[in-house]
């Protein structure tokens, strides 16, 4: 109960208007986060991510710089199909989000790949973001920044879980 409370507060203080407090805020997070007992309910898991992803916008590039850090220890500790679903938030941000969002959502996706740690999520992880990062690559109208980073990432899940496509070989 006390830690719902820790993260309740810390929460709180992560949507503040001070970004000091964003940051300490989200600091604190990341501690929480790396401390071998925590463990998060399927709500808090929701909240986490989608704070995480909002922290990722953040104005201050401390504050969504801290934001990626945390999400190394989070694809650890959260549900895979909650990983699934922050991988599929990023990929939207990639191909469709602002310029300046980009990058971010570049180096957060790129952090998750090399997070994952179980070949279920590896194929999980698989088949939710190479389609979406061909179609960054392939599709009319995106831009070559678009086209690179979508790239670079796809060269990573290849790099990290292309064994696991031995089977789509023959479809390519």
């Amino acid at each position: 109960m006390a830690t719902n409370l820790v993260m309740t507060s810390i929460l709180e203080k992560m949507t503040g208007k001070d970004k000091d407090y964003r940051y300490m805020a989200t600091s604190d997070l990341l501690n929480e986060l790396n401390k071998p007992s925590f463990k998060a309910d399927a709500d808090l898991e929701i909240k986490l991510s989608n704070i995480i992803i909002q922290q990722l916008d953040d104005a201050a590039g401390d504050v969504s710089g801290l934001a990626v850090k945390c999400l190394a220890p989070l694809v650890k500790k959260v549900s895979e199909a909650q990983v699934v679903e922050i991988a599929n938030k990023l990929c939207d941000k990639l191909l469709n989000g602002k310029d300046q969002h980009r990058d971010i959502a570049s180096i957060a996706l790129k952090t998750i790949v090399a997070e994952v740690s179980t070949q279920s999520l590896a194929q999980s992880i698989l088949i939710a973001v190479t389609p979406q990062l061909i179609k960054g690559i392939t599709g009319p109208g995106k831009s070559t920044e678009i086209k690179c980073e979508c790239l670079d990432i796809l060269c990573d899940v290849l790099h990290k879980f292309g064994n696991l496509m031995a089977a789509d070989h023959g479809c390519f």
